[in-house]
């Protein structure tokens, strides 16, 4: 019973060893750690080496078509609006120069006309005494009668030096009679309505055949040879543009362009977005058409800036500091910023040869060992 218990235990101590010796031989066995070394604890940044030169900048931002002139067509005469040589619908073009219409005039035709019948009365009572008295301008007044015409407006007035005659003729009331006829054909030209620019019809307010009073709106007509690109600029970017400065202009998709012009720079700042306005003016033309309401961008060429490098806007930070690195650590520097884009800035103010970080860095500190990565080469 006793040699049973010592045989027992033996056996459970072989068992006991030979387990200790099989996690010995299997420990052996597994490869060692591959321990991080120093450098690759440290963290790989990208970087460039400061290198100033010659750099021409843009601007860029959208805006929405406007037509460069939009006039209010009202009547300042009374009656009834008849047909002109175009029809008087929205989005009826014309050309400089049409009738859009015209204001009933056949009582105000048939009154002038009178009153020069009436004139020619007075005018022609009048010859004999002035060939008697006034020999030397009998001529003269003589060819004015005969180029009176009751269908045409009146000729000129000649000139009269003699001081006499003026005060006969004024005493006969001739000059009053042309004068006033002067006065109703100039209300006559006002019952007909030219198309001041090339463009269309833009609203209609009154229809062909109502009626209309002094003062009335008839219509509303837009430009459309040239057009203005209203666009908001940025308070800092406005040094950057001039008035006459050439414009390239896309559509959103940028598959079509059109060159503009700075017109205007507006002298207020909108307090909301802290912009300005600059007009571009654009030319329409039938091969790549503009219209009034399109949302295009304008790319302004801005200016050429001496001894100024580009980096990333994400690479500064508290406004005007960048890392940038000794001896494999980072340590912060200032830096003069010249023109601060959408995604880029330009800077100088660092010696030319140092190596900047141009990547955006989170929670990192100034003497964190790095190691870099040049995008330069």
């Amino acid at each position: 019973m006793r040699h049973r218990k010592i045989i027992s235990f033996v056996f459970v101590l072989l068992i006991i060893g030979g387990a200790i010796g099989l996690a010995i031989f299997f420990t052996k066995m597994k490869p060692k750690p591959d321990y991080a070394t120093p450098d690759k604890l440290r963290r790989m940044v990208e970087t460039q080496l400061v290198k100033y030169d010659r750099i021409s900048t843009t601007i860029e931002a959208p805006g929405r078509l406007v037509p460069s002139k939009t006039v209010e067509i009202i009547s300042e005469a009374q009656g009834k609006i008849l047909q002109g040589k175009v029809p008087l619908k929205k989005g009826q073009q014309f050309h400089k120069g049409d009738l859009l219409c015209k204001i009933y005039d056949e009582e105000q035709v048939l009154s002038i006309k009178a009153s020069k019948s009436r004139f020619l009365n007075s005018l022609a009572n009048a010859l004999p005494d002035i060939k008697f008295d006034y020999p030397d301008d009998y001529d003269v007044v003589l060819d004015f009668f005969q180029k009176i015409n009751i269908s045409k407006p009146l000729p000129k007035l000649p000139e009269l030096n003699d001081r006499s005659l003026k005060v006969f003729l004024a005493s006969r009331d001739i000059l009053n009679q042309y004068y006033s006829i002067q006065v109703a054909e100039e209300r006559l030209r006002k019952h007909f309505i030219y198309a001041p620019f090339e463009g269309s019809i833009m609203e209609v307010y009154l229809q062909v055949g109502g009626f209309a009073n002094i003062g009335t709106r008839i219509a509303k007509v837009i430009e459309t040879e040239v057009m203005e690109l209203e666009v908001p600029v940025f308070l800092q970017d406005l040094p950057w543009i001039s008035i006459g400065d050439e414009v390239k202009v896309y559509d959103e998709t940028r598959t079509q362009s059109w060159n503009g012009k700075v017109a205007r720079i507006s002298d207020f700042i909108d307090p909301t977005t802290q912009s300005a306005s600059v007009f571009v003016q654009v030319k329409n033309s039938k091969a790549n058409p503009v219209y009034p309401g399109m949302y295009l961008i304008a790319v302004f060429n801005g200016k050429t800036v001496d001894k100024a490098m580009e980096i990333p806007r994400q690479a500064v930070f508290n406004q005007d500091q960048v890392f940038i690195v000794m001896d494999s650590t980072l340590q912060k520097s200032k830096i003069n910023i010249l023109k601060i884009n959408r995604h880029i800035l330009l800077f100088n103010g660092l010696a030319e040869g140092t190596e900047i970080v141009v990547e955006p860095l989170i929670n990192v500190k100034e003497g964190t060992m790095i190691l870099t990565k040049r995008s330069d080469n």
